[in-house]
């Protein structure tokens, strides 16, 4: 069993301001679209989208309306295409928000360290100078001269000078000196914690200006990816429904057409990337160029009670809004749903983050083949697949049978769907066994 895990609260991050509504004009727009084909201005069709009139011209000609339909369903695969870099390109802006958040968060906690520390030595160095003064006065009564104004502790230098000094004097005991020396020792510590102090104040104040500006370049990724792919589904909506002119179909029936072809590809590429990581642990390689694999040994079985409990978690969020930062109870980001699903049976798997998830599980010699995958394995995402690529920008929940459940981007939410294959690292995390 991994470490208690952090209790998960219902914070998220700031969302931007006016986001939803923008979301809302644009679906609203998507949803204006008329028979006629009416396109509204916010999600206005490229130069080279048929018009309605074309597509009615290309049915007079067998082979017009052949090179129409085609034209059409490759420009429909196009704008997934463009949907899914931008979904990539928000996912990524996301992850480097909660990274600069954890080393906020991380300085933050050295700071408020070196304070208290830095307040518990200044009353140390206080008592004891206290003392060193108080075998000053009764020196200087005694006829040794009077080296009181010395003793002003301004510096580690005027305390290593007053020590200096009393120890040529012959009336002063070893446990004189010895009291003496704690005065110098606890000041130079006092002067010491305040240089780490400043340091890390300085620390401090970078993280948090790098973390606000991750914050701003994660929420303008949010917006961006929300209106622009609902402005391409728009456009998407009305090259179904021209598919179904020319084809005598209905336009929801050529979406579930287009999606299921989609989606076919994407278990292909997935069944032949398993084969490829099999073949490659076989061979004792890795593929993709990747490394950072398991330690070696056998890999953990997992305990079924707790990965039966993990994925009951997650999927009774199905559906709930993706929202940057989210980590319950209704809202969530990626990283937030695999934590928040091993913590509610009891299993830590990292921070906030799908990078120290990935480095968590590494680091607990945790990490499996993809081609061994099991249910309640995380799976991660990061740029070429490459495991060697510092920033894991996604992770999900692998379900078995090629599917998998996950938090994805603004523009879905909690959803189940065919483990992707490109940029999927290829080795799992296994968080229990």
């Amino acid at each position: 069993m991994a470490d208690q895990p952090e209790r998960s609260g219902g914070s998220a991050f700031r969302r931007p301001a006016g986001q939803a509504a923008t979301a809302a004009v644009s679906i609203a727009a998507a949803f204006a679209l008329t028979a006629t084909g009416g396109i509204p201005a916010a999600a206005a069709p490229r130069v080279d989208y048929p018009s309605w009139a074309e597509v009615q011209a290309a049915k007079q000609n067998e082979a017009a309306k052949k090179a129409e339909i085609t034209k059409l369903q490759t420009l429909v695969a196009e704008l997934q295409k463009q949907a899914d870099a931008l979904e990539k390109v928000a996912m990524q802006k996301a992850e480097d928000a909660l990274l600069a958040q954890n080393q906020l968060q991380a300085a933050e906690a050295t700071t408020t360290r070196l304070s208290d520390q830095l307040a518990d030595a200044k009353k140390r160095a206080d008592a004891s100078a206290k003392l060193a003064a108080s075998l000053v006065a009764r020196l200087a009564r005694t006829g040794n001269g009077d080296p009181t104004s010395a003793l002003a502790f301004s510096s580690a230098a005027d305390a290593d000078k007053l020590l200096s000094r009393l120890g040529t004097m012959s009336k002063l005991s070893e446990s004189s000196a010895a009291l003496v020396e704690q005065a110098v020792f606890d000041q130079k510590t006092v002067a010491s914690l305040s240089d780490q102090a400043q340091v890390a104040e300085t620390e401090r104040r970078t993280r948090a200006a790098a973390a606000a500006e991750a914050q701003t370049a994660a929420e303008q990724a949010a917006a961006d990816v929300e209106a622009q792919v609902t402005a391409q589904r728009a456009n998407q909506t009305v090259l179904y429904a021209q598919l179904a002119s020319l084809k005598g179909t209905t336009a929801e029936l050529e979406q579930s057409y287009a999606e299921g072809v989609a989606a076919q590809a994407a278990a292909d590429a997935a069944a032949a990337q398993a084969a490829a990581d099999a073949a490659a642990a076989a061979g004792g390689g890795s593929s993709g160029g990747s490394s950072g694999g398991s330690s070696g040994g056998s890999a953990p079985t997992p305990v079924s009670s707790a990965v039966d409990g993990a994925i009951a978690y997650a999927k009774a969020q199905l559906g709930e809004r993706y929202v940057l930062g989210g980590m319950g109870p209704d809202v969530w980001d990626c990283s937030g749903l695999t934590k928040a699903s091993y913590a509610s049976v009891g299993v830590y798997i990292g921070t906030h983050s799908s990078t120290d998830q990935y480095n968590y599980m590494a680091a607990q010699g945790r990490l499996v083949p993809y081609s061994q995958a099991q249910a309640g394995d995380l799976i991660f995402y990061s740029d070429g697949g490459s495991a060697s690529v510092a920033r894991k920008y996604h992770v999900a929940i692998y379900l078995g049978g090629g599917m998998m459940i996950e938090a994805p981007n603004p523009s879905a939410p909690v959803r189940i769907v065919a483990v992707r294959s490109s940029d999927r690292v290829p080795y799992v995390g296994r968080p229990t066994g």
